[in-house]
């Protein structure tokens, strides 16, 4: 039952990180009909701007955590403005292959600023490393801490999203962009702005997850296709999809690695992707077609 707990706990922990990651890919996926598959980039490119300003700066979490935010907001926004609005009325693969090459060039400017592919950077933790025992469960505080985070963030984005202007034009945009454009929307804005908030949630995600892993070039492949298939779990164009699938992935990756064995738990999102993928496509909270570009 312990051990039940502890991995229960774990995955929930890495699945509200997940959660964030495939919210910000629901979020312009919803808005423009586009995956940005250089969100994982994105993801790991503000993860090592909040080491540079916490460690190599001596600057405070908390300002390390804004600035980070507002550095994956302005990467995200570039990447609308070089990769995806020149590309808008191309076909799929043109789409694909402009994220990706972008991709490629943030990592390589990851490297050359922080260091080559061998270099793994620890982020000091932002509470005791510890663990303590609540209710005869050993809990560890920085899991408790990024797991609270991820939630308010989670509450923030859900409010903004349902309470401000932005959020609202950001809502009816991807109800029907035509029908916006005709009411004085500027589409294009709009899309900028969908590009830097799904960029600005990963950049949170980033600087959560930091303390505990260690922060790398070519980490963002990897946690992008965990969020990829917490959004293709949930649904692609579902907001609260996202968040279920993100636990779901989580959960499911923590019990494989300790009941079955830890080489499942970098497997078990692709297993995921292709059961959902053929049993259900729009995914578990989304009835309606995906849109296409």
């Amino acid at each position: 039952m312990e051990l039940f707990t502890y991995l229960l706990l774990s995955g929930l922990t890495t699945g509200s990180l997940y959660a964030l990651i495939a919210l910000g890919i629901v979020v312009v996926n919803k808005s423009t009909g586009m995956i940005n598959f250089a969100h994982g980039e994105l993801f790991m490119f503000s993860g090592f701007v909040a080491w540079m300003l916490h460690v190599q700066m001596g600057m405070g979490y908390l300002p390390s955590f804004a600035i980070a935010v507002a550095v994956g907001f302005l990467l995200g926004a570039v990447t609308n403005l070089i990769a995806a609005r020149p590309m808008r009325n191309a076909d799929v693969v043109g789409l694909v292959l402009a994220t990706i090459g972008l991709a490629f060039v943030f990592r390589g400017a990851a490297r050359v600023i922080w260091g080559g592919k061998g270099d793994y950077l620890s982020f000091p933790p932002i509470t005791s490393p510890d663990p303590v025992t609540i209710a005869g469960i050993m809990v560890i505080p920085q899991q408790i801490a990024v797991l609270a985070g991820a939630i308010v963030i989670m509450l923030v984005f859900a409010a903004f999203f349902r309470l401000t202007r932005a959020g609202k034009m950001m809502q009816a945009t991807a109800d029907n962009a035509k029908a916006s454009r005709l009411v004085g929307i500027r589409i294009d804005r709009i899309y900028m702005l969908s590009f830097g908030t799904g960029a600005a949630i990963a950049a949170a995600a980033a600087v959560l997850m930091a303390p505990l892993t260690l922060l790398y070039p070519d980490m963002g492949f990897s946690f992008f296709i965990k969020g990829f298939a917490a959004a293709v779990l949930g649904g692609l164009t579902s907001l609260p999809g996202a968040v279920l699938g993100g636990f779901c992935i989580g959960v499911i990756e923590a019990l494989a690695g300790g009941y079955i064995s830890s080489s499942f738990m970098e497997v078990s999102a692709f297993i995921v992707i292709m059961f959902v993928l053929v049993l259900r496509p729009t995914g578990l909270l989304s009835f309606g077609k995906l849109r296409q570009v």
